[in-house]
């Protein structure tokens, strides 16, 4: 099922009350008690990407991590203005200028591709206002910390 608008936690329920496959919940999840809730709703496991993005083992870089730990981190949207599919990041330049809707996108990966050489030259001349900053909903409770300790601060509430 295709929904940009249902959250994760009302998707997973509806999956797992018509789907016998396994389901992996992603989206929003940025610490144990979301862990513990996707699975309690029928989940066999959960996909974290945003929450490891301040890691330092991550190569995101500076321009990210600040955004990430600024009040952009509060607005994120869905766009396929990026890629040429959907996806959830921080907004800038990318969602606003070029999200006019006069001209068709091409499919994925030449969108993402025109994007990624947009950033390069833009990135070339101090200019990090096109950078893609994938970020979730779940954005402003990132926590800056090496992974492994991530690892076990998110496994904590599973123990109990």
């Amino acid at each position: 099922r295709q929904d940009s608008e249902m959250g994760t936690f009302a998707l997973v329920r509806v999956l797992s009350a018509g789907c016998r496959l396994p389901i992996i919940a992603a989206g929003g999840i940025m610490d144990g008690a979301g862990i513990n809730a996707v699975m309690q709703l029928g989940a066999s496991a959960a996909q974290l990407g945003t929450a490891f993005i301040l890691c330092p083992e991550s190569c995101a870089n500076g321009a990210y991590r600040e955004a990430l730990k600024g009040p952009r981190a509060h607005q994120t949207q869905v766009t396929s203005v990026i890629s040429g599919r959907p996806a959830r990041g921080m907004v800038n330049r990318n969602f606003t200028s070029l999200a006019t809707g006069a001209v068709a996108l091409p499919d994925y990966p030449l969108t993402y591709d025109a994007n990624k050489a947009l950033n390069a030259a833009a990135n070339a001349r101090g200019n990090t206002d096109f950078a893609v900053q994938w970020a979730g909903q779940g954005a402003p409770l990132a926590r800056e910390m090496p992974a492994a300790a991530l690892v076990k601060w998110l496994a904590a509430p599973m123990q109990s």
